[in-house]
């Protein structure tokens, strides 16, 4: 299991018999990693996510061939530094708030989620972990866990919520 972005330690093959004197991969190894049909080696920084995948490696000598499978998948960096600003609101029941995106350092975020489910109206964009919406049923100030997530791992952030009642008018 490599991740995207950090140098793998090169991996050298072991093997009895004959000196190799050519190495071969099929399929290609994942984009940044290298074979070196010198010696066998793997090593190289992968660029790309890539999903769990066989690799056999074969090394061939005037006498003949041996191969070996491996499993390679590459995991993007896990999200880090997950934030809102603000981390807590105080809304109105009725009025539309101001949508809020967060920052978050690290790969591609595949999937964002909340615990509990926010208040009625209130809204996590699936794609952005944006929130947004018009809060629409009252609700005592409680906490909620937004998880953004890919490949590589999750990271969390916790914003307070209150819903407030409109303020009684003339």
């Amino acid at each position: 299991t490599l991740t995207k972005g950090t140098a793998m330690t090169t991996v050298t093959p072991t093997a009895s018999g004959g000196p190799i004197t050519s190495w071969s991969v099929s399929p290609s190894l994942p984009t940044g990693l290298s074979l070196s049909f010198i010696t066998g080696a793997i090593s190289g920084t992968p660029t790309e996510v890539t999903s769990s995948a066989p690799y056999t490696i074969t090394g061939t000598n005037t006498g003949g061939s041996v191969s070996a499978t491996i499993t390679i998948v590459v995991n993007d960096v896990a999200p880090s530094s997950l934030s809102y600003s603000p981390s807590s609101f105080t809304l109105t029941k009725g009025v539309s708030m101001t949508t809020t995106t967060p920052t978050v350092s690290g790969g591609t975020i595949t999937s964002w989620s909340v615990s509990p489910s926010l208040p009625t109206g209130l809204s996590l964009d699936s794609v952005t972990g944006a929130i947004s919406g018009t809060p629409s049923e009252i609700t005592s100030s409680a906490s909620y866990t937004i998880t953004a997530s890919n490949t590589g791992g999750s990271d969390t952030a916790t914003l307070i919520i209150v819903v407030n009642d409109l303020v009684p008018s003339s």
